[in-house]
């Protein structure tokens, strides 16, 4: 029996270990399944996520080159950057209103600059200090006694007088490139060329000139000193309209405005004198030309007259050459015609014979003959 139980136990173990190896195979034959699944899943998944990166790629590349299309409005022109620098050269770097296309940030970059907007720059170095509500209200400020330096702006005549003086320029950009990008701060340099202009005009005009006898005279100044600072700095501008201010000193004001009153006045009564003599000088020219034009006129009658009457005496003078007594006799029966055509009454002589004398007697304070209205009242009368 103890034989039978030995060779019993052994036998035990190889039954078992076909079994557990069934076992581990049936167990792992539905794993594999699983594994390829999850591998082909995420595999699509990677490929999907690929195409739709791919998609926002090439939509962003998209967007990225539409970005840098442009337009340029008509009062405008624009400039194309590239790493910071102006693109072309001369007038090719200026774009003008229409489409365009430039590299977007940060490659290239699109400068825009209104050439036809009208700009101003104020020049107030030489000007009273006025707040910027008195400046909106034209206020004046209160007159004081001295100047308060470093607040109140002044100018210096040629006649060593004191006044104050301002100017507003008004320009277009006529070089877009130059005033954009030659200079850090073009309005500044335009202000300090106004400035300089202010104070060379006011140094170079007497104050009464200044003020109110030559305002023409030292605005003409100003504009050509301000023209010539412009030109050789090369601003690039071009200068539309300049308004030019002078004032005297708020404490002297008073006095000022009595001159200039005074000298108003004055040229008022000079301009009605000058005026009034003007005129009489015009109508006695007038006169003088009319009592000219009559004695030419009646000169040329006498000459015309005395002319005919020669060529008349011409004609006539064979007449009375070849008979002077019937001639007499015609003349004389001619101008008693002319006489007796004119007159009211007429008187016939008879011719007294050879030694008789001849008696002729006129009743001068004779009856009026009634007129037919006379005759028709005293008819009525009656």
């Amino acid at each position: 029996m103890s034989d039978s139980k030995k060779t019993d136990l052994p036998d035990l173990p190889e039954k078992i270990e076909p079994q557990a190896t069934e076992f581990k195979e049936e167990s792992l034959a539905p794993i594999r399944p699983v594994e390829d699944s999850t591998t082909t899943a995420l595999a699509d998944a990677l490929a999907s996520s690929f195409k739709i990166i791919q998609g926002l790629m090439v939509g962003l590349v998209v967007i990225f080159l539409g970005s840098g299309f442009f337009t340029v409005e008509p009062n405008e022109v624009a400039v194309k950057l590239r790493f910071g620098k102006p693109v072309g050269t001369g007038e090719d770097r200026i774009l003008q209103q229409g489409l365009h296309w430039s590299p977007p940030s940060p490659i290239g970059e699109v400068v825009k600059i209104p050439v036809g907007e009208t700009r101003t720059v104020m020049a107030t170095n030489c000007w009273y200090a006025v707040t910027p509500e008195m400046e909106i209200s034209g206020q004046l400020p209160f007159a004081t006694s001295s100047f308060r330096p470093g607040v109140d702006g002044y100018a210096i005549t040629s006649d060593e007088n004191i006044i104050h003086v301002r100017a507003d320029a008004k320009y277009l950009i006529s070089e877009p490139v130059a005033f954009k990008f030659d200079f850090l701060d073009v309005e500044n340099l335009l202000r300090n060329a106004l400035n300089n202009a202010l104070l060379y005009a006011t140094a170079h005009t007497s104050a009464d000139d200044a003020l109110y006898r030559d305002r023409v005279g030292f605005k003409d100044r100003v504009r050509l000193r301000f023209l010539n600072n412009v030109q050789k700095a090369k601003l690039g501008i071009k200068l539309q309209s300049l308004d030019v201010r002078t004032f005297p000193p708020m404490f002297v004001k008073e006095a000022f405005d009595q001159v200039t009153q005074t000298e108003q006045a004055v040229s008022q009564m000079r301009n009605e004198a000058e005026g009034d003599a003007a005129q009489r000088l015009r109508r006695a020219q007038g006169e003088a030309q009319a009592i000219i034009n009559q004695g030419m006129s009646r000169s040329n009658l006498i000459t015309s007259r005395v002319i005919a009457d020669a060529k008349v005496f011409e004609q006539l003078k064979p007449h009375y050459e070849a008979n002077p007594s019937f001639f007499r006799s015609r003349l004389l029966i001619e101008g008693m015609g002319r006489i007796l055509a004119q007159a009211n009454d007429t008187w016939l002589l008879p011719q007294a014979g050879a030694g008789k004398t001849q008696e002729l007697r006129l009743q001068l304070n004779r009856e009026p003959t009634l007129t037919g209205g006379s005759s028709n009242e005293d008819e009525g009368g009656n």
